[in-house]
């Protein structure tokens, strides 16, 4: 929440700042305008993706807005391109410190090291009940929402391959912790199950996402099964728990209840 505040107040104090700055005429539209959208990203799914385009829509459809483009054409370009700046800046704030049940002991480890610099991000890893768990808290900088934000995050996140990238941790956890698997970390890649987009834990749905991991490296076998549930929140920080179970581990529930349950129970 905290960090979302922070931005949005970034956001506004530039907006002001940008327009007012050695400026002849205020253009009062565009102030209220965007002043309007940093306010919207608090509430609409996939934020700025959305409310960008949509802006960029509304002024090349309406006669005044066209014509206030061509007065105030140089000085909204430098303000848009200074609230990109301070957005994207906003997503190397500190997240929180992911929290995993008493259950699972000890994490193995407490930072992914193929894990993208930006947004900023907290990755803790254990190794339990012959599957690895992974807890990820990052920074959502396209919103500040808690509907849609998980959705939007995901889709965003196979689009850009992180989540292979994020994944190969747990790879590498497998070939270490499981003996009679080998595999080369960097020779996977992810198979997305058709599956329901949510489930329901403890009374509440949660939005799910299911993959296959499968062997790049000349054997096209599938080797593990991964499941990643989020848990968003309000302000531009979402929780991911991903958790990977080799095959040769299986469990009859996909869902994973216990180990999601338990995560659940602690975070309460």
């Amino acid at each position: 929440m905290i960090g979302g505040v922070v931005t949005s107040f970034s956001l506004l104090g530039t907006l002001y700042g940008s327009l007012r700055w050695k400026a002849d005429e205020f253009d009062r539209t565009a102030f209220i305008a965007l002043t309007c959208g940093i306010a919207a990203m608090w509430f609409t799914p996939w934020g700025v993706l959305v409310l960008g385009p949509l802006a960029i829509i509304i002024s090349v459809i309406s006669p005044a807005g066209r014509e206030e483009w061509l007065r105030f054409r140089q000085r909204r370009i430098l303000t848009s391109i200074a609230l990109v700046i301070v957005l994207v800046g906003g997503a190397f704030t500190p997240t929180s410190a992911p929290i995993g049940a008493p259950a699972w002991g000890e994490p193995i480890a407490t930072e992914n090291p193929h894990a993208p610099a930006w947004p900023a991000s907290e990755q803790y890893t254990w190794f339990h009940d012959g599957a690895v768990i992974g807890i990820l808290v990052a920074r959502t900088p396209h919103t500040f929402a808690y509907y849609g934000q998980s959705t939007s995050t995901l889709e965003l996140g196979i689009m850009m391959g992180m989540h292979e990238d994020r994944l190969r941790q747990s790879i590498e956890v497998i070939d270490d912790e499981v003996p009679v698997i080998s595999i080369d970390a960097n020779a996977f890649s992810l198979s997305e199950i058709e599956t329901e987009s949510t489930h329901n834990y403890n009374g509440e749905e949660y939005s799910v996402m299911r993959f296959e991991v499968i062997r790049d490296d000349g054997f096209t076998t599938t080797i593990a099964n991964v499941i990643v549930v989020c848990f968003p929140s309000t302000g531009g920080e979402l929780t991911l728990l991903t958790i990977t179970r080799p095959i040769i581990s299986p469990r009859n529930d996909v869902f994973e209840e216990m180990i999601v349950l338990q995560y659940i129970e602690a975070n309460e």
